[in-house]
């Protein structure tokens, strides 16, 4: 029996139940995986997660039904509402397939992930002439990209590839897809944060005090 996209995301996650999470599901079978996540995923409940979508009827739906750590709010993936460094992980299902600008998408999530932040990206893949096709046709809409591409674009937005899993049969599709886990790089332009501990605070200011 072949595994959802939930099922698949979360197998390669390997999360910890630890993470600070993301889900963004903005894609046309959004609302069937943003149901597995929440109800069959052990860590939903647990975890600090977030439903991120641009649609309120979507969020209303899973509202009702949500674990009540989860937190949803509505906005553009675009230009993200969070500060750097706020989460451990994303769940991004069919978003580059949905969203336009897709890169700006990938920009976005590496700067609210925490460096070393796992970011798992579950996308349709091109089935052949018929995909390439209905992209010419439908313009600068949805869009179906080859893995290969994907690959280039994440790299050159600092990401690591750790694993990819290229699925023929995903439960409730009917398109091939892939799956992809990475993780963010440390960018010399966005250096980690420093932490400071309470014995360096006060030296600090007693250097401060001693020498004004």
């Amino acid at each position: 029996m072949p595994e959802s996209a939930a099922q698949i995301a979360i197998r390669l996650a390997q999360f910890t139940g630890s993470e600070r999470v993301l889900l963004i599901t903005p894609g046309r079978h959004g609302e069937g995986i943003l149901n597995c996540l929440l109800h069959e995923w052990p860590h939903a409940a647990k975890a600090q997660c977030v439903v991120f979508d641009a649609s309120p009827e979507r969020l209303n739906a899973a509202q009702a039904t949500a674990p009540e750590k989860t937190r949803l709010l509505q906005g553009r993936a675009t230009r993200l509402p969070f500060k750097r460094h706020s989460f451990d992980a994303i769940l991004s299902f069919e978003a580059l397939y949905a969203i336009r600008p897709p890169w700006t998408v990938l920009a976005e999530f590496h700067r609210v992930l925490i460096p070393s932040g796992k970011f798992i990206l579950f996308e349709p893949a091109r089935h052949g002439f018929f995909s390439t096709l209905r992209d010419k046709i439908t313009g600068p809409g949805k869009r179906i990209f080859a893995l290969d591409e994907i690959k280039q674009r994440l790299v050159r937005c600092d990401y690591e590839l750790q694993q990819i899993e290229e699925v023929a049969n995903v439960a409730g599709m009917n398109w091939p897809a892939y799956c992809v886990r990475a993780i963010k790089l440390h960018n010399a332009i966005e250096p980690p944060p420093e932490f400071t501990t309470a014995r360096e605070m006060m030296e600090k200011r007693a250097k401060k005090i001693t020498n004004p």
